[in-house]
């Protein structure tokens, strides 16, 4: 059984259920400063952050409630607070927690390296915009930074053979624009040979009216999804890398970025008429994956910001089945998207219609089962 559709079977049957997976920020901090990151906006206030301390505290609770997947990511960049990092690291594996991380590459070391490995951490995603340093380095507005990520890479791929282990596994998130459309079956080849086992394209979220020039134009994305992507996705199944590329077919929407409240509705085929229920509902991720900011503040998202729900005054357990996030999932249930909805992660939305379809097909089945059990 597929463990979303587990927790999220639970609370269709009145019974609260903890996160699937809980995404955290432990600091907004950055080395870089990518034309398409929101830290370009400069909103972040460090002197705001949890201290490690509580972050410790937090996640220990979190993993007592029977979570175990944790996703490290950022408004910052992970490794610039390596301590806090890879204590927190070293406390979900302690409870035999599922961990990945997102990074952008560049503050990795041997050491850093050696202890990931040893401790059994399980995926490191990469930030990895070109193939190539003109392109990457330009996104990334920090010149040379193509090349560490490449350097730490091989030494992942050096010391897990050396230390023969089979994770962490490697992956790269490749932000689709402009710029580098046309490097993705490149991209594909260059995972192959450097033992990255996965690449995931991300379209754009424009927050920034640089990351706007960037964005790919009617005849770019037709090229894309005409002739590129299908390459590129031959490619991969040739070469075993896994992708989210039939997800990007399937929803062409990288033009709708900062647009997608509206396509949510469309797409999913729901309307206000219908009744209000988990088995239809717009979106599962209030119920499933939850992010903690940096400040310490608990969405019950990767978009909706809450302000009321912090870390720093109440425990995770009081705010994920308190009275704010409840009347949100309410809300959601009601068809009333907010309007933060607008700038959803575009390949979040063919995910929520699978999850959807799982739920009502395994609720099904579990009343065919109970019926027949009855008699």
């Amino acid at each position: 059984m597929n463990l979303p559709i587990e927790n999220l079977y639970k609370w269709y049957k009145g019974i609260k259920a903890p996160p699937e997976m809980v995404q955290i920020y432990p600091t907004n901090k950055c080395n870089l400063k990518c034309i398409f990151c929101v830290q370009r906006l400069n909103i972040y206030n460090l002197k705001e952050e949890v201290s490690k301390k509580r972050w410790l505290e937090v996640i220990e609770e979190i993993c007592k409630m029977g979570v175990k997947k944790f996703l490290i990511s950022g408004g910052g960049e992970p490794l610039s607070a390596p301590d806090k990092i890879f204590s927190i690291m070293k406390l979900i594996k302690s409870y035999n927690g599922e961990g990945r991380i997102i990074t952008n590459g560049v503050l990795w070391n041997e050491l850093f390296i050696k202890k990931t490995i040893s401790m059994g951490w399980n995926s490191i995603m990469f930030s990895l915009h070109g193939t190539n340093p003109e392109t990457h380095d330009f996104l990334t507005s920090v010149n040379g930074t193509f090349n560490k990520v490449i350097k730490n890479l091989e030494l992942f791929s050096k010391y897990k053979r050396k230390m023969n282990c089979e994770i962490p596994s490697l992956e790269f998130t490749f932000v689709l624009n402009k710029c580098n459309f046309k490097e993705v079956p490149e991209m594909i080849k260059f995972a192959s040979d450097l033992g990255v086992e996965s690449v995931n394209i991300e379209p754009m979220c424009i927050n920034n009216k640089d990351a706007e020039k960037i964005k790919l134009n009617e005849k770019e994305r037709k090229l894309f999804f005409e002739k590129i992507l299908p390459e590129a996705k031959k490619l991969a199944k040739k070469l075993g890398i896994r992708n989210n590329f039939s997800k990007l077919e399937q929803f062409k929407l990288i033009e709708k970025a900062g647009e997608l409240r509206n396509e949510i509705i469309k797409l999913n085929s729901l309307k206000k008429s219908s009744k209000s229920s988990l088995l239809n509902s717009l979106c599962y991720e209030p119920w499933l994956w939850p992010k903690i900011e940096a400040n310490g503040e608990v969405w019950p998202c990767s978009t909706i910001q809450m302000k009321t729900t912090n870390i720093k005054e109440r425990s995770f357990k009081e705010i994920w089945y308190g009275e704010e996030f409840n009347k949100f999932r309410a809300r959601i249930l009601n068809f009333d998207l907010p309007e933060e909805c607008k700038n959803c992660v575009i390949t979040h939305i063919p995910m929520q219609k699978e999850i959807r379809k799982n739920l009502n097909e395994f609720i099904k089945l579990s009343e065919e089962y109970g019926s027949h059990k009855r008699n």
